[in-house]
């Protein structure tokens, strides 16, 4: 336990310039934050988190992590990029003492300018539901490039769901698309904990899959009955597939 207090005391007080160092130094700086962070006592993991998100975040305005391999971040907070490499996204698991699994989910993304942007996708409208990012997938639509991500997430009631959302860069920004999940803006999938989604994408068929459960009226959770739904991919969006 000290030398994981004094690994903190480190990772905390080190102040020096890391952007002009090579990349695999940021790299294990960031990769020796989360550690800690995940390894230490929830009260001190609770003042650290401040910290370690400041920290991250200005890694990301770095122009320079988007093509950094992040090896030994990759350990402590999963990393996707889309196979275009245009796209790149973050996400890991808060501590906390909530019924709620809280997240945090960053997606990366260059513009057609060449410019590095960030985005925090937990800045969503009230309602958002936080998830675990499960899966980033490029998507053509008309011939133009969007990007699909899929995520998991769980809060109280013993229910836990799975979300699907679709994004464009577009004047140099990354824009939520509208309209294209049988003509709503987002996924969800409800189920109990017990149940599984399986909510995934085959690219070879541009199939999106998922288990459906009918809800149980006036309880609140869903019936045993499960369905497999398929959605296919057209040119106007996902569409139910009969």
């Amino acid at each position: 336990m000290k030398k994981l207090l004094a690994l903190v005391c480190i990772v905390l007080t080190y102040n020096g310039p890391v952007f002009s160092q090579e990349e695999n130094y940021y790299d294990d700086l960031l990769a020796k934050s989360f550690k800690a962070y995940q390894e230490v006592d929830m009260e001190l993991s609770n003042h650290m988190y401040a910290f370690i998100k400041k920290r991250f975040t200005q890694h990301l305005k770095d122009s320079t992590s988007f093509s950094n391999p992040h090896d030994s971040l990759s350990k402590h907070v999963s990393i996707r990029r889309s196979s275009d490499g245009l796209v790149k996204t973050y996400s890991w698991s808060e501590r906390d003492y909530g019924c709620c699994h809280g997240t945090e989910t960053y997606v990366q993304f260059k513009t057609p300018s060449g410019t590095v942007k960030y985005i925090d996708l937990d800045q969503e409208p009230e309602g958002y539901e936080e998830v675990f990012i499960s899966g980033l997938h490029l998507l053509k639509i008309k011939e133009k490039s969007y990007y699909l991500i899929l995520g998991n997430g769980t809060c109280c009631g013993g229910k836990h769901y799975s979300t699907a959302r679709i994004f464009e860069i577009k004047d140099d920004n990354l824009y939520k698309c509208d309209n294209l999940f049988n003509n709503k803006t987002v996924l969800y999938i409800g189920a109990n904990r017990s149940q599984t989604i399986g909510l995934k994408y085959d690219s070879d068929k541009k199939t999106l899959s998922y288990n459906s459960y009918g809800e149980l009226e006036d309880t609140g959770f869903y019936a045993n009955e499960k369905t497999m739904i398929q959605l296919k991919l057209t040119e106007n969006g996902f569409k139910k597939a009969y």
